[in-house]
């Protein structure tokens, strides 16, 4: 036989053997594949025979959607995620409506008063500024009928509130009133809900969510601060329940090198994390420092957790909640959607965030600040002690406003502070209810109706500034985190507790008519 000839028999065996193999291979594959698919397919049927079974045999049944519905629903719960749900009819759009910052609500913060409601801030670019309503105003009637306390809490918002209300305003100082329609529409809400300089190179930005642009609005919040002769920044991140994943990124990317890895995501299946990195760089060298608190989560504290293992800010007030999961919503139907937990995010070091959990020193989770205190939420300034009964608030706060009032119509100059803390103490101890006999208690008393009155003259006065340093003194987190960027500075002088003994007559006992 040829040479040639039994080469290409030598060279054909084998090829033809591999084929054969491969070719085995191939099906066993493409059986195990079937198989595969049949059980998918069998699980899909056991799952429609329930339903199936359910709805035909079932004593209490529900019509097949609701089912469908409830069975999703049960699923979702057995994964044990907190922050997954089923999504319904136009929930889906409020749910992204809510992450790009748009409400409904008028965009007013009231204060509940015996006989209406007073409003201490009016959000910019909402229907009540668009209105003409303002700081100080007293909302007597809604609509025709009386206000009580807290009204616009729980209805402000909702899918039922009514599209526009008539209200009857009380307006200090001079006691007109009038009549104000606010139309209710959707608009954007600013990201950014204070902004100042607590000292002439100290400034505060308070970030209440990272909704869509939020990183842009507290740059442009910065930028005009900077061009007050800020050098410094107190970055108020408490309450911050988050938001876009994204936001937090560019908001810690402000003051980072460009580049920089803030955080990186990790899903499922081992794949490595991908790293997500500051886009822009506005202040990289800006001494800084962030309060957070157990409201501080997702977003804010992709923004926090990166400005701290940088060392780039220093982190002052309370624990966080510790969310170190992202979302996203998948569509089921043009009535259902999911949204479900689909990455996990991590530090720049690498670190992954564990929910809070526990008290005292065994708790874990969060993010431990580098200046732990003991309290430090924020709170309501113009309100009462805690401790304090319902009697007793709302005489103090009735002379507060009557106090109030008369610095207002008598033009008591708001600067320098501690002369209007003077005549405002002076005016109300003499207005302490002759019941309150301890001198300590008295001295309380002076003191809280006086702060009560200082931040109604500011409401009306629109001294956003002002009212931001007054909260200095009993804001143990911003007292803290000015301190540690400009230590000592006193940003509202303090007029001393004692009084002397022999006041001269302000007010008398006499106390001014306020609705």
């Amino acid at each position: 036989m040829p040479l040639s000839l039994r080469f290409r028999r030598l060279l054909i065996v084998p090829l033809l053997a591999g084929g054969l193999a491969a070719a085995f291979a191939g099906g066993v594959w493409f059986e195990r594949e079937r198989a595969a698919a049949r059980d998918e397919w069998a699980e899909a049927r056991l799952l429609s025979q329930a339903i199936d079974s359910v709805r035909v045999n079932a004593l209490d049944s529900l019509p097949s959607d609701e089912l469908i519905r409830r069975a999703v629903a049960g699923m979702l719960r057995e994964l044990h995620d907190p922050y997954a749900a089923l999504l319904r009819g136009d929930g889906v759009q409020r749910y992204r409506g809510t992450l790009q910052g748009e409400v409904r609500g008028l965009g007013l913060t009231l204060r509940g008063q015996d006989n209406g409601a007073s409003v201490m801030r009016v959000a910019r670019g909402s229907p009540a500024q668009a209105a003409g309503l303002r700081a100080g105003d007293r909302i007597l009637m809604v609509d025709g009928v009386p206000v009580r306390d807290g009204w616009g809490k729980q209805r402000d918002s909702t899918d039922d509130a009514p599209a526009s209300n008539v209200l009857k305003v009380w307006r200090a100082p001079m006691g007109d009133t009038a009549t104000i329609t606010v139309f209710r529409t959707t608009w954007h809400m600013s990201a950014v809900a204070e902004e100042g300089l607590l000292a002439d190179s100290v400034g505060y930005v308070r970030v209440w969510t990272m909704t869509a642009r939020s990183a842009a609005e507290l740059e442009e919040a910065v930028e005009s601060l900077v061009a007050r002769g800020a050098k410094s920044l107190v970055l108020d991140l408490r309450g911050n329940g988050g938001g876009l994943f994204e936001e937090g990124v560019k908001a810690a990317g402000l003051f980072l090198p460009r580049g920089m890895v803030v955080s990186s995501l990790a899903g499922r299946g081992g794949t490595a994390p991908q790293p997500h990195r500051a886009p822009t760089s506005r202040w990289p060298n800006m001494p800084l420092t962030v309060l957070v608190d157990a409201g501080t989560a997702s977003a804010a504290e992709v923004t926090a957790a990166a400005l701290r293992d940088y060392r780039r800010a220093l982190l002052v007030g309370a624990p966080t909640y510790g969310k170190g999961v992202v979302q996203r919503v998948v569509t089921l139907s043009k009535e259902l959607s999911l949204r479900l937990t689909t990455a996990r995010w991590l530090t720049p070091n690498g670190e992954a965030l564990e929910r809070r959990q526990g008290t005292g020193a065994a708790a874990t989770g969060g993010i431990e600040p580098d200046v732990l205190l003991d309290d430090a939420v924020r709170r309501d300034w113009s309100a009462a002690p805690p401790g304090w009964t319902a009697a007793a608030s709302a005489q103090v706060n009735r002379l507060a406003d009557s106090l109030a009032l008369h610095a207002l119509r008598e033009s008591w100059a708001i600067s320098p502070l501690a002369v209007l803390e003077a005549r405002m103490r002076v005016a109300l101890a003499q207005m302490v209810p002759r019941e309150v006999e301890d001198p300590v208690a008295r001295t309380e008393w002076v003191t809280v109706g006086t702060r009560m009155a200082v931040l109604r003259v500011f409401e009306v006065e629109q001294a956003d500034e002002q009212l931001l340093r007054y909260a200095v003194r009993s804001d143990a987190a911003l007292r803290a985190g000015l301190d540690v960027l400009a230590p000592g500075v006193d940003v509202s002088h303090v007029v001393p507790t004692a009084l002397p003994v022999v006041l001269p007559s302000v007010l008398g006992r006499r106390a001014i008519s306020v609705p």
